[in-house]
């Protein structure tokens, strides 16, 4: 059999050397290099690791370096972007509870008092004044706020939220008895507001409203029925001066 040249062996060296060739030219390559050290050389240097030169390596590191830049202000990109979300998802939801907390829950509006209808103003045995107020939009009220000016007007102004509700419209402050011990919102004002003494009491506000009481003006007595109504106050802690009570 005729030798192989060097050059066909050194061809087929990188397919013997990754095992990837038939076993008839693996015998082949293998009977060459043992009588050719020079094929032997080439064999060995493809199992020995190239360095690389010093400028390829340089080169290899300091594009590493930028990649490792290029990650880092991403990785801070992403943060910032991931916190700039959260919070603006939570300014979204926090804007959502305060439109509908002050759309539907907060009373910060004044009931009309062409919605009022005011009946059965009297006085109490026990000194109170008290009326029957009606709301007549079929709305609910829940809050009643309360303010004495400095002419000694005192002011009873049943409250609502923006959005209105009709659930339970029949009950509570849209559909009850007030009452108010003015002696003692006398003393409460003494005490704690602007000292000024009530001289007439109002429902509504300043701009808009019905007169209750005013000094001079004698009230009929509560009827039998109001009395017994009220009756169950004496058994109960005293509320604060001039809200509403009922049954």
């Amino acid at each position: 059999m005729n030798r192989v040249s060097c050059d066909i062996i050194q061809d087929l060296l990188p397919l013997y050397y990754d095992h990837v060739c038939s076993a008839d030219t693996k015998a082949l390559v293998e009977e060459h290099l043992a009588d050719c050290p020079d094929c032997r050389e080439v064999l060995s240097h493809m199992s020995s690791p190239m360095p690389l030169p010093a400028q390829t390596i340089d080169q290899n590191h300091d594009e590493g370096a930028g990649l490792r830049q290029v990650a880092a202000q991403w990785s801070r990109t992403k943060w910032i972007a991931f916190t700039k979300g959260l919070l603006l998802t939570c300014l979204a939801v926090g804007l959502l509870f305060l439109v509908y907390a002050g759309l539907f829950k907060w009373n910060i509006t004044n009931v009309p008092t062409r919605v009022m209808q005011v009946s059965d103003i009297s006085q109490l045995k026990d000194g109170r004044i008290v009326y029957h107020v009606k709301m007549t939009d079929g709305f609910n009220v829940n809050q009643a706020s309360y303010d004495t000016d400095a002419e000694g007007n005192f002011y009873v102004t049943p409250k609502r939220p923006i959005i209105k509700s009709k659930r339970f419209a029949g009950m509570g402050l849209s559909n009850m008895y007030y009452s108010h011990d003015l002696e003692e919102r006398n003393a409460y004002e003494k005490s704690f507001g602007n000292g000024v003494q009530i001289r007439a009491l109002y429902l509504g506000t300043a701009d808009d409203r019905i007169l209750i009481w005013e000094q001079g003006m004698e009230l009929p007595p509560a009827s039998e029925s109001v009395e017994l109504q009220f009756k169950s106050d004496e058994n109960e802690n005293k509320r604060p001066p001039g809200q509403p009570s009922g049954p």
